[in-house]
């Protein structure tokens, strides 16, 4: 059996390994030295990682999100008072200040839909430029330093 990779000896000192695997992977080691070795390095960095504190974090995420969640379903499962019906920001006895959020947000998709379309649409005619320009683009001859003589005297003003 040839050495096996570094990342097989790592699945073989986490106990990754099919037992079939292993038993192959134990007689191995029992003859090669140099794969010993390395597996006793691997297996010293995991135990140094493991010894290594874990940081303490100033605030614990997980759970205030289980109590606010917790809350909010607490609230949700509580009975209203007798003869009272929670009010709903969208049902029709709200009002106008209901749909704000959405009409707001729909007149300003409108707007800017209306914008964008008018700035495609109303860039004006397309400017064709001077033949003397487009020349430029003409192949130049082998050992010319210009397509067309006239191009090589041009002010720097261009017309």
């Amino acid at each position: 059996m040839t050495c096996p990779r570094h990342a097989d000896l790592s699945a073989y000192a986490d106990d990754m390994m099919k037992p079939a695997e292993r038993a192959r992977f134990s007689q191995h080691l029992a003859g090669c030295p140099a794969c010993q070795r390395r597996l006793d390095a691997i297996t010293a960095l995991g135990q140094s990682l493991r010894a290594m504190p874990s940081p303490q974090l100033g605030l614990d995420l997980a759970a205030q999100w289980n109590d606010r969640l917790n809350g909010s379903l607490d609230d949700r499962l509580r009975a209203p008072p007798q003869g009272s019906r929670p009010v709903r920001p969208w049902s029709a006895g709200s009002g106008w200040l209901g749909w704000m959020p959405a009409g707001l947000a729909g007149g300003l998709a409108l707007v800017s839909g209306i914008w964008l379309g008018g700035l495609l649409l109303g860039g004006g005619a397309a400017t064709v430029p001077s033949a003397g320009l487009v020349r430029v683009f003409d192949p130049v001859p082998p050992g010319a330093l210009c397509a067309a003589a006239e191009l090589c005297h041009l002010s720097k003003g261009m017309p």
